[in-house]
């Protein structure tokens, strides 16, 4: 094994379990492209299924690793999917442990869920440095019991996206070689206040002029608390009839009943007509320029990348009390916090911004101060680069 003495920078391999696009794949993109300066290489492993995150990586020049053996977990009650990913347990950790060799891989990053041990059993049998980024906090308590010893003493280093993801999976405990908590990165050149770009976006989708637009960004499912973003937008539009509200985010196929509820909700209000479900869309940063509030309702949240992002682009936000999103916003001077799966509290938050549209405009703009300050890519590669010469300075 190759050091970091012997070349420029390193090789890090990132292992993540599921090839569908979202916040950890957007995090391993942007600060491997970001550390690539500094001569980092990066590699990517995880599985085969969706190709749009495994097109970003090619046109990247980010090498990507999609093993056979390399199953995602799949939210079913099937009993037998369960039992093929555990058949394919062994196989999939030995083949990346081949990987790691051949590519002769310095540190292996895992990322998101810390129920994969595939990643941190290989970096072990082949001798690599181990990193695991936790992002998340739907891990059920009784699986949470079983990894977190492993998570614990396993890695040279732990990341976690937020105070509140350390503090979920570890409480007040020592942590094996240390936690390092790395908030998630948003590029603040692609995510900036352009005015001009909105009045594409209501051409396209035929929104008036003069009506105001709230919306979200993040894909279906009920951990972004979508059911009571859709009762919040009822209590909106009584009061405040020119609105639109726009949703961008994909709707997934394993949340099809999820679905289904969301849009009847809508209809038994009779308010089709009032909402926009743009999809999964390449073009968000152009999109938030859209929008004239922001909204994240989640009920569930290691982080909130998608808070930052509209904070970058200068948009005041309504954010819920759950997980790391407190620890992104300012109340009352980026944006208000409000209770979780309270649509009441997100209806009158956002009504009290559009009645107010000078003091929203001030929240934007202490919005995109704080993002460029503490949120850039940028700060966020250059803590990933300080921690990995740390763990490579110190012997095995």
């Amino acid at each position: 094994m190759t050091t970091s003495d012997e070349r420029p920078g390193a090789t890090v391999l990132h292992f993540i379990p599921d090839e569908r696009f979202g916040g950890p794949q957007q995090r391993v993109l942007q600060v491997s492209q970001a550390l690539r300066k500094s001569g980092f290489r990066s590699i990517v492993v995880m599985p085969r299924g969706d190709d749009s995150f495994a097109r970003m990586l090619s046109g990247a020049g980010i090498p990507c690793y999609r093993p056979y053996t390399f199953k995602r977990i799949r939210p079913t009650r099937n009993p037998l999917s369960h039992l093929v990913w555990l058949a394919y347990f062994v196989p999939s950790t030995l083949s990346l442990a081949r990987i790691i060799r051949k590519e002769r891989i310095d540190i292996v990053q895992t990322a998101a869920s810390p129920l994969y041990l595939q990643g941190p059993f290989a970096a072990k049998l082949a001798g690599a440095k181990l990193v695991c980024c936790l992002e998340g906090m739907g891990t059920p308590k009784p699986l949470k019991a079983i990894v977190t010893p492993f998570i614990r003493h396993l890695p040279d280093r732990i990341i976690t996206v937020s105070n509140a993801v350390r503090q979920f999976f570890f409480g007040e405990r020592e942590v094996g070689k240390g936690v390092a908590v790395i908030h998630p990165p948003v590029d603040t050149s692609r995510f900036r206040p352009n005015p001009k770009s909105a009045d594409k976006y209501r051409k396209e989708f035929g929104i008036d002029a003069g009506t105001k637009v709230v919306g979200t960004v993040g894909n279906i499912n009920p951990d972004k608390g979508y059911e009571y973003f859709v009762s919040a937008a009822r209590l909106i539009k009584d009061s405040f009839p020119e609105v639109k509200f726009v949703v961008v985010g994909k709707h997934l196929d394993t949340q099809e009943e999820y679905w289904n509820h969301l849009q009847a909700s809508i209809a038994g209000a009779s308010m089709e007509a009032d909402f926009i479900w743009a999809g999964h869309r390449t073009d968000v940063p152009e999109m938030m320029n859209l929008m004239d509030v922001f909204v994240l309702g989640s009920v569930l949240e290691g982080a909130g990348m998608v808070i930052m992002e509209a904070m970058a682009s200068g948009k005041p936000v309504v954010g819920t009390r759950v997980g790391g999103i407190p620890e992104l916003i300012v109340d009352g001077e980026t944006g208000t916090i409000v209770p979780p799966k309270d649509p009441k509290a997100i209806a009158d938050a956002v009504l009290h911004l559009l009645r107010h549209p000078d003091q929203a405009r001030e929240m934007g703009m202490r919005g995109r101060k704080r993002a460029i300050e503490t949120f850039d890519v940028a700060i966020c590669a250059r803590k990933h680069q300080e921690m990995y010469e740390d763990i490579l300075r110190r012997p095995s």
